[in-house]
Parts: structure tokens; C-alpha cells; sequence
């Protein structure tokens, strides 16, 4: 998987979680979008999230990568260059 196939799938998970009405681009926060208090408990936009981007990335044959711990303080492009980083390892 390259950085440009993940930043595409990054980018449209966002979208659909996208209430905020945000121009979603590579230079998009997390934070703008996402968070941990919207949904039902564990059932959140921020959790969604991430489940379905460490599913992406297993699919295309990745290790699961370490998140930075401030990774929704981050934004599309960084936040993939780091993942796929650590994926590789």
C-alpha cells in the first residue's frame, strides 16, 4: 500500500464521518472531524475510525502499526507517513 492509497482511504473514512461539513484534504486534523463522544460508547467516530484503518492497512499485508498517542492532533498526510512507517517494520 502506498502513502497515496492510504491517504485516499484516510480521507474517505473522514468523509463519511464528516457532520462538521470539513473540507477533507491531506492536510485535514483528525480532530476536526473525529472524536470520542459522539456515538454509542465504544462506538465512536474517533474508534470507528481507526478499527477501519488498521483493517485497511491488514489487508493490504501491513503489520498493525503503533498510533502515536496524539495521533488525532495529526493530520491525513502525517499521520500516514507514520503509520506506514511503523507498518513497515
Amino acid at each position: 500500500m502506498t502513502n497515496e492509497q492510504l491517504r485516499a482511504v484516510m480521507k474517505f473514512h473522514l468523509g463519511n464521518f464528516n457532520d462538521e461539513e470539513v473540507e477533507v484534504t491531506d492536510d485535514t486534523v483528525h480532530a476536526r472531524i473525529l472524536s470520542d463522544a459522539d456515538g454509542f460508547g465504544a462506538a465512536n467516530s474517533k474508534a470507528l475510525y481507526k478499527g477501519a484503518i488498521r483493517w485497511t492497512l491488514a489487508k493490504a499485508d501491513k503489520r498493525d502499526p503503533d498510533w502515536p498517542r496524539e495521533w488525532i492532533d495529526m493530520t491525513v498526510a502525517g499521520l500516514a507517513g507514520v503509520l506506514l512507517e511503523s507498518a513497515d517494520v
